[in-house]
């Protein structure tokens, strides 16, 4: 398939009346041919953790869509922050592709504020082409490169870092308290223990359950999305020997059970069932915070 090339309309025409035209382009409008970048995080961190700033260390690679294409004459790499505030990086950039590192410190000296829990940090590049016409990453007015050009295979003339708090496995284990259970088997200030079991996994066991074992939470660490598996609790519920075949399961929204490592929580959307199927009214919200 052919590529395709980054046309960008130099002039503004007014028409005074109908007036022909020959060809599909105007005599008096100027086309020229913009490199377009590709911006590409290459290694390092995916994300800033605000629980762990200092080792942030984002690494990006700075180079062209179409390499053997035409050449800007320097690329200026900039950063914008929450969609507002642009600044500049590292100017004059002319070798590509180039390898770019950024930290929590810098970023912070960049905009004069701490990077806070759920900052975004977009990183472009404004294109100079060879007669030195300047073309934004991220203009004050309009967009830069239009939606076309960075949906093509591949292609991406911007990459993020957001300031999440980062799932930490060894946090979730030890002693919780609930904060709250819907569902009433606990009361707000009973301990739950959880047991790390690997990076993305740790399990508990349910006070309704007779014969209890581990119910295995997953993490999603990119997301901090937490999962129940349909999976058995113990040989029955405690509420009565008709409850056999006990299971819980996450539902709802899938973003409804997660983990909070800031706020040191989880939280878990849960159905609660038995041989004959799943109690109604569900799900269920239980809410557990680490003991001090």
């Amino acid at each position: 398939m052919k590529k395709n090339l980054v046309y960008i309309l130099l002039a503004t025409i007014i028409f005074a009346g109908c007036e022909k035209n020959d060809g599909p382009v105007p005599d008096d409008v100027k086309l020229e041919r913009v490199p377009q970048p590709q911006i590409v995080k290459n290694g390092g961190s995916a994300a800033i953790d605000v629980t762990n700033l200092a080792g942030f260390q984002g690494k990006f690679d700075v180079g062209l869509y179409f390499p053997n294409d035409v050449k800007p004459s320097k690329m200026d790499i900039v950063i914008r922050k929450n969609a507002t505030t642009v600044k500049l990086l590292q100017a004059d950039v002319t070798t590509f592709p180039t390898t770019i590192t950024i930290t929590a410190a810098q970023l912070a000296s960049l905009f004069g504020a701490p990077v806070a829990l759920n900052d975004n940090y977009d990183v472009g590049a404004d294109v100079y082409t060879q007669d030195g016409k300047k073309y934004e990453a991220f203009p004050a007015t309009g967009v830069g490169f239009a939606s076309g050009v960075a949906s093509q295979p591949g292609a991406t003339t911007t990459t993020r870092y957001s300031a999440i708090c980062q799932y930490n496995p060894d946090l979730y284990q030890g002693d919780f308290e609930v904060v709250e259970d819907a569902w009433a088997d606990y009361v707000a200030g009973d301990v739950v223990t959880l047991t790390k079991i690997d990076a993305t996994r740790f399990s508990f066991v349910h006070v309704a359950a007779v014969n209890p074992v581990p119910i295995i939470v997953s993490v999603n660490a990119t997301n901090n999305v937490a999962t129940v598996a349909n999976q058995s609790v113990g040989t029955r519920w405690a509420y009565g020997a008709q409850y056999t075949a006990p299971f819980v399961v996450t539902a709802g929204a899938a973003t409804s059970s997660f983990v909070a490592p800031c706020d040191k929580t989880v939280s878990l959307n849960l159905n609660y069932g038995y041989s004959a199927g799943t109690f109604g009214g569900g799900p269920y919200i239980l809410v557990l915070k680490k003991k001090p």
